[in-house]
């Protein structure tokens, strides 16, 4: 006889997670949703393990009220108590909340009603608040009437001043595609992967992958580890890496030696919550003093490596610090320290080509100008972090005793539906930020469709920004990037030509008119991909967010008012 409990499809677990991804599951089904209260059992072997359920987000997500215990998997088969229903006390919370609305709004209504006051202050059930004149004013043939006439007069210079915002701003109507990218991948236009209540389309979404952990920088400097699948957004922006590996463990510089000095292992605040830190202490001798990392081996000569230190500068008089290696073409990278930078987190990188097989790095402090000074016993700086990569620097990859992979963040939407056709007009805007380039030196922020028939934007390997269509582009070496910035780009096919404007500044246009190349056919192709050149060519490290498409051209003007 078959079990009322919720069996349908598999589930994928991860140990230390609270999230819970299902396949072929209907975790939001109304009709036997996982909910609050439910209970999740797990069977492996003889062992049987309990799970209390916190909510579901979709028909493929829920959440747990406790991490998962087990081992990390996927394909695993479940049980779901969906008998229980809600608790009294749980019942008796929603039905007095209830009621307490009910409750307000008939008091609102009353006072409205009845009151003497020359305005009251109206909750609305979505929780704003609204200023109203009360009806005996309204109907009274004095106060009343000059009341409401002011009201109006007060609202009416609100509306001009809202339409002359409207007419600023409406310089482009309603993008054909539109997703912030601020903290989900939620489009408000366009089409993309589905989230489903029952039968119900409740919002559509960005496809995200990335088969591994990422670190993601919060708002006090520390990292968080952000699990296998879930994109990571930093200050209000999406992060998509390529993949690296950082070939230096342990991460925290623990495996270090010291030059005219000691390595210390101690207590301190750690950027993933570890509980000690590297420090480097001096000692009293003559001379340079500085820090040994690991040497890394297996490199080869050519090859284009990223050193990246994050530390804490502790010793007064310290007036700059070099990381560097001599098995590298440039041996080092200094930078200044000012005396409000002692105690303060930094992060320094060194980007150069290795001259053989074997990389010894090393943090050296200078004080007094010089790199060699008299020791006098104190710490000169505390390690919070190493990171050693084949190519541009990238976000931290912990490490423990072994070298550790970041896999490819790929963000991306179905090309065909969301284009307005092979040939036909279309504008594209997006904020960005470069955290770095490809390892073959280019720098795609997207790209709709596939070799030679794509249409994109980024910086190409010989250092100029463009936008492209495989045939026709505009482009220009002469531009500075700003930590955050604003493209916008179109392709008019109608006429015109294609032409861009980088945050508000002049439009670069093509020489020739923005036209496909004689004869060539549209090659098929599936994907709108971000930080990349077709196929997941060239990836890029970029941040991203407020991605919209229009499916017409754009002025001059236009471009230059897109924000």
């Amino acid at each position: 006889m078959a079990g009322v409990w919720k069996r349908d499809g598999t589930i994928a677990v991860t140990k230390g997670s609270k999230k819970v991804v299902g396949t072929g599951t209907t975790f939001a089904d109304p009709k036997n949703a996982a909910a609050k209260g439910h209970l999740l059992v797990m069977v492996a072997g003889t062992a049987v393990d309990l799970y209390e359920v916190d909510y579901a987000e979709s028909n493929t997500v829920f959440y747990l009220v406790e991490a998962y215990r087990g081992d990390t998997g996927t394909g695993k088969a479940y049980a779901m108590d969906t008998s229980r229903t809600d608790s009294i006390p749980e019942f008796a919370r929603r039905l007095n909340a209830t009621l307490g609305a009910y409750q307000q709004q008939s008091d609102a209504f009353q006072a409205l009603l009845t009151s003497d006051a020359a305005t009251i202050e109206v909750t609305a059930p979505d929780g704003t608040k609204h200023t109203m004149i009360p009806w005996k004013r309204v109907t009274s043939e004095g106060e009343g009437q000059a009341a409401r006439a002011k009201a109006e007069a007060d609202k009416a210079t609100v509306a001009a001043d809202q339409a002359v915002n409207v007419v600023r701003d409406s310089a482009m109507p309603l993008p054909d595609l539109w997703s912030p990218l601020v903290d989900s991948l939620r489009l408000i236009t366009g089409k993309g992967r589905d989230v489903k209540v029952g039968e119900d389309v409740v919002a559509r979404n960005w496809q995200f992958e990335r088969l591994s952990s990422a670190t993601e920088r919060q708002r006090d400097g520390k990292l968080r580890l952000v699990p296998a699948g879930e994109p990571r957004y930093e200050g209000g922006v999406l992060v998509k890496e390529r993949g690296s590996t950082n070939l230096y463990f342990p991460h925290d510089g623990s495996g270090s030696s010291a030059t005219r000095g000691s390595v210390e292992v101690t207590a301190g605040s750690g950027l993933l919550g570890e509980a000690v830190t590297t420090k480097f202490r001096e000692d009293m001798e003559l001379g340079g003093h500085y820090l040994n990392l690991r040497s890394i081996s297996g490199l080869t000569a050519g090859d284009d490596v990223s050193i990246t230190v994050e530390l804490i500068p502790l010793r007064a008089g310290m007036d700059s610090i070099r990381l560097g290696s001599n098995d590298m073409t440039v041996n080092g990278t200094v930078v200044n320290i000012t005396p409000d930078q002692v105690g303060k987190p930094l992060q320094i990188v060194h980007r150069s080509t290795m001259l053989g097989s074997v990389l010894r790095s090393f943090v050296w402090g200078f004080v007094g100008g010089g790199s060699a000074w008299q020791g006098n016993g104190s710490l000169n700086f505390e390690i919070l972090s190493v990171q050693i990569e084949k190519g541009p620097p990238t976000s931290l990859i912990p490490t423990t005793t072994a070298a550790a992979t970041r896999a490819t963040e790929l963000v991306w939407l179905p090309g065909p539906v969301n284009s307005p056709g092979y040939g036909k007009s279309r504008t594209y805007a997006l904020e960005f930020e470069v955290i770095s380039g490809s390892l073959s030196g280019y720098i795609p922020l997207f790209c709709d469709g596939s070799y030679p028939t794509r249409t994109f934007v980024g910086v190409w390997s010989d250092g100029n920004l463009m936008a492209n269509n495989d045939y026709v582009k505009a482009f220009t070496t002469q531009f500075a990037l700003k930590k955050r910035n604003v493209i916008s780009a179109t392709f008019d096919y109608d006429g015109g030509n294609i032409a861009y404007s980088l945050n508000g500044g002049a439009v670069v246009r093509s020489s020739t008119p923005c036209t496909i190349k004689p004869g060539q056919t549209e090659v098929p192709y599936e994907r709108l991909e971000i930080g990349a050149l077709g196929g997941w060519g060239h990836a890029s490290s970029i941040r991203i967010r407020n991605f919209r498409c229009w499916h017409r051209s754009a002025s001059d003007a236009q471009l230059r008012a897109i924000k």
